[in-house]
């Protein structure tokens, strides 16, 4: 069994975030990704297409819930 890289990316809907998350996973990384908005699905799914494995988290980093939710 081979395992392929992976990568966390925050703030992964928009942005500089998404770029990153992009380059990860055309790279063959899979993806733990993050945002508190709801392009996080739209972004899930674009990185899945690219055969990728990806789980997306919804939520605020800035607070300790949020945090908790990524962590668990």
């Amino acid at each position: 069994m081979t395992t392929r890289p992976f990568a966390v990316v925050t703030g992964a809907s928009s942005g500089i975030g998404y770029e990153l998350a992009k380059q990860f996973a055309e790279h063959g990384h899979d993806l733990l990704i993050a945002s508190e908005d709801a392009g996080i699905v739209e972004a899930q799914q674009a990185f899945e297409a690219l055969g990728i494995t990806v789980q997306s988290v919804r939520g605020d980093l800035s607070t300790p819930e949020g945090v908790n939710e990524l962590y668990d």
